[in-house]
């Protein structure tokens, strides 16, 4: 009942029934500022129907944390960084994601399709390693979308933040 409920809320319904969520866990201000509204928009809209109920937006701290404060799923970092050449690929990647003039879901996904095709691996093999990197997560939602919510600096940070600890 409340996932048919939730599904039928405009997405400024959407924002408002969530955010309270986010507000006390501490990761919204309890005034929610433009920039946080924004950001939080976006979030709504990539996660989809994956918001069943109002506070499945818990599953998603990584977009609402300092760069430098997201956990790692630990087992899914080791298997995806240290892995033997996983942290070279990373590095380069986070090199061209830094050459980037546009930081949307589309220039991110051609970058990485082009990397994949330059490299000569497939895109397993940097894919994961980047979600990883940027979110702290194996899952989540579409990865380029999640990206561009985060912003190019933010990417970049959390990279290197990850690169520092392999």
């Amino acid at each position: 009942f409340e996932e048919r409920w939730m599904q039928a809320l405009s997405l400024d319904e959407k924002v408002a029934v969530v955010a309270p969520f986010l507000v006390q866990l501490g990761l919204l201000s309890s005034v929610v500022s433009s920039e946080e509204k924004a950001r939080l928009r976006a979030v709504v809209v990539a996660a989809g129907d994956r918001l069943k109920v109002a506070a499945d937006i818990v599953n998603y701290p990584e977009f609402f944390v300092d760069d430098a404060a997201f956990p790692y799923d630990q087992k899914a970092f080791s298997k995806r960084l240290r892995s033997e050449g996983s942290a070279e690929r990373l590095l380069a990647f986070r090199n061209a994601l830094e050459s980037l003039n546009q930081f949307d879901a589309e220039t991110i996904e051609a970058e990485m399709h082009d990397f994949v095709t330059t490299n000569d691996i497939k895109i397993s093999a940097i894919i994961h390693a980047v979600r990883i990197a940027v979110t702290g997560k194996a899952v989540g939602f579409g990865l380029f979308e999640g990206m561009a919510i985060l912003g190019q600096s933010a990417c970049l940070v959390r990279i290197d933040r990850a690169l520092a600890l392999v």
